[in-house]
């Protein structure tokens, strides 16, 4: 018996052997688990490499300089001196080297259209708040001594929830309007927003009112986009990058001023106002944004109180005089009016 015992516990198939070959492969499945989980693994970061995201499943970080376009969501960066800047997927920033308060400049290089490939934006950092001094997002009153459309933010509010800003030589009406979803997520989530560099262009030359089957296009040396009603400049504004480019808010046209800067708002002296003339986009510019105060007034989602003129336009032109309609000029008109003086500029929310 004690011989049986010996030959069950230590022969080839004995209880030892046994054990030890059980051992064996619940390591070998060990390592074959381990592997597959680290398979896995490369294969889950690879897959969020691809969608632009990291291990946090937020926006991919990288050197400004590095950002290809190619990324598959947005991507977050910082300029030389650390402020923070979000580009959206498919684009790149074309000056690197710059800081955001000279005027980062994004383009589109995904390809994905035709129509769109090219189109430029700068960057407008700010908060909701202004906390922490930082820029904040809002619509601002602008005025300026003895300028008899200087303007005044009231202490009372409209019915959709915005302060009323009324202007000196119009005191019977006023303007109002009311933050939009995107805009309020962009500002939160991403902390700014971009601005079209230039006024919304075309390939040929708008001569009178016709149909808006031209695609609008954000680059330099085009025709202006002219001759449009103010639901025309939303349907080419919307239609551009579809759900995230809009129409120029005052919110952020009146912002962008403020990010620029200095008397621009009250005096654009230097754009092509009163020349009597119609320039290509591109004409005068600082902090690489052009125009926002000469060469064709444009359109905003801004709503005045008066019934018959409710339609908002903001800037000078070609045809004014500089002092009397400088960027941060408020103007009202029948939205449903148009002319070879006023056009548009389309903002991108994230």
């Amino acid at each position: 018996m004690a011989g049986v015992a010996i030959s069950l516990t230590v022969g080839n198939n004995g209880l030892f052997e046994r054990s030890k070959n059980a051992a064996n492969t619940w390591r070998e499945a060990e390592t074959n688990e381990a592997s597959e989980m680290q398979s896995f693994a490369n294969i889950y970061d690879e897959t969020l490499k691809n969608l632009g995201l990291d291990g946090n499943g937020v926006g991919n970080k990288k050197p400004i300089g590095e950002i290809t376009g190619q990324e598959k969501t947005d991507t977050e960066t910082t300029d030389k001196s650390g402020n923070r800047v979000v580009v959206p997927a498919g684009f790149k920033v074309i000056n690197p080297e710059a800081t955001v308060n000279e005027g980062i400049v994004i383009e589109d290089v995904s390809a994905n259209n035709s129509d769109t490939v090219g189109n430029q934006f700068v960057w407008i950092p700010c908060t909701l708040d202004g906390s922490n001094k930082t820029l904040k997002y809002d619509r601002y009153a602008f005025t300026r001594d003895n300028w008899v459309c200087r303007q005044t933010k009231l202490n009372e509010k409209d019915a959709d929830g915005s302060y009323k800003i009324q202007r000196a030589d119009l005191e019977s009406y006023y303007f109002h309007e009311a933050m939009q979803e995107e805009e309020k997520t962009s500002i939160e989530r991403y902390g700014g927003y971009y601005i079209g560099r230039y006024e919304v262009g075309c390939d040929i030359k708008r001569t009178d009112h016709i149909e808006i089957t031209a695609p609008g296009k954000i680059k330099s040396e085009l025709n202006v986009y002219n001759y449009i009603t103010r639901n025309e400049a939303k349907t080419i504004a919307e239609r551009m990058y579809i759900g995230k480019s809009k129409l120029c808010s005052s919110y952020a046209w009146d912002t962008a001023l403020q990010f620029i800067g200095g008397a621009y708002a009250v005096n654009s002296e230097g754009d092509n106002n009163g020349t009597g003339k119609i320039e290509i986009t591109g004409y005068y510019g600082i902090k690489n944004i052009y125009d926002m105060g000469g060469n064709v007034s444009e359109w905003r989602t801004e709503i005045s109180t008066n019934v018959s003129y409710s339609g908002v336009f903001g800037g000078g032109n070609y045809s004014s005089i500089t002092l009397d309609h400088p960027a941060g000029s408020r103007n009202y008109a029948n939205e449903n009016g148009y002319g070879d003086f006023i056009g548009m500029r389309v903002t991108l929310y994230l």
